[in-house]
């Protein structure tokens, strides 16, 4: 099982690799794992033609689960990725996050983007702004996490096996540590219109983040909006059937004009 270290914190953030081509780093949502794009159909859409990279966010599966909100500012995750990234002796990436994985994208958009060959972010923005989430999630885990993931599974469906394991992993402090930091800290949006890179953001129209994802992909004039009618904000990520089609359709054209250069 591979481990990088961050630089800043010594953190251990568990990674994978699978496939061959064009590095793919993907990044998942809150209280998901790496297995999130195994169980969704992402890796088996994709590693034929990419080299996927995908890791547990801190406070997720097999990484490490530091407490205390400094712990989880926007500059740790983005060194979570790099640390990631040189392990691996990769230097540029095309990178997919979905929701608080595309947070962490935008944070790597205003930090470090020369990193970057294209981005990809779905069902998140990168404004400051309240959240009722911050609050569920506290509920959710008064109980225990046994108690959390069977009402996360009579709302949404059982897990695999795998999925269930890394979310029993979990430990509930440091996730209510990490949710605080998302919607309290300030804004990552400045610099958007300057951004080079191209861009690819999406949302289910039923997503109640849909208006500020399509929002700051209007901010970007290298960026794309897609809105994925009827789906909300879990579905818009489980639904790689959908999802799929325009995120290969954005990548290859990226490449297509990265061998024109």
């Amino acid at each position: 099982m591979p481990f990088s270290n961050n630089p800043i914190d010594g953190t251990k953030i568990h990674y994978e690799t699978e496939g061959a081509g064009p590095p793919l780093l993907l990044v998942h949502g809150f209280s998901g794992s790496l297995q999130s794009w195994i169980d969704y159909g992402y890796l088996d859409g994709l590693k034929a033609d990419y080299r996927l990279i995908m890791y547990d966010v801190r406070a997720h599966g097999d990484s490490g689960h530091p407490h205390g909100v400094d712990s989880y500012t926007p500059e740790l995750h983005v060194n979570d990725a790099l640390a990631v990234l040189n392990d691996l002796r990769i230097d540029r990436i095309h990178y997919f996050g979905y929701s608080f994985g595309s947070w962490i994208g935008y944070a790597i958009l205003k930090y470090t983007r020369r990193h970057l060959l294209s981005f990809v972010g779905g069902g998140s923005d990168p404004y400051h702004r309240k959240s009722a989430l911050v609050g569920n999630i506290i509920e959710s885990r008064k109980d225990g996490l046994e108690a959390a993931l069977a009402v996360a599974e009579e709302r949404n469906g059982r897990m695999s096996d795998a999925a269930r394991a890394n979310y029993l992993k979990q430990d509930p402090d440091a996730q209510i540590a990490a949710i605080t930091v998302r919607f309290d800290t300030p804004g990552l949006s400045e610099g958007l219109g300057s951004n080079p890179q191209p861009v690819l953001a999406f949302s289910g129209t039923e997503d109640g983040n849909h208006d500020f994802v399509k929002k700051a992909a209007g901010e970007m004039p290298t960026a794309s909006f897609v809105s994925l009618d009827g789906l909300d904000h879990k579905q818009a990520f489980r639904r790689s059937d959908i999802v799929l089609p325009h995120l290969t359709q954005f990548l290859t054209g990226v490449e297509s004009a990265r061998a024109l250069v």
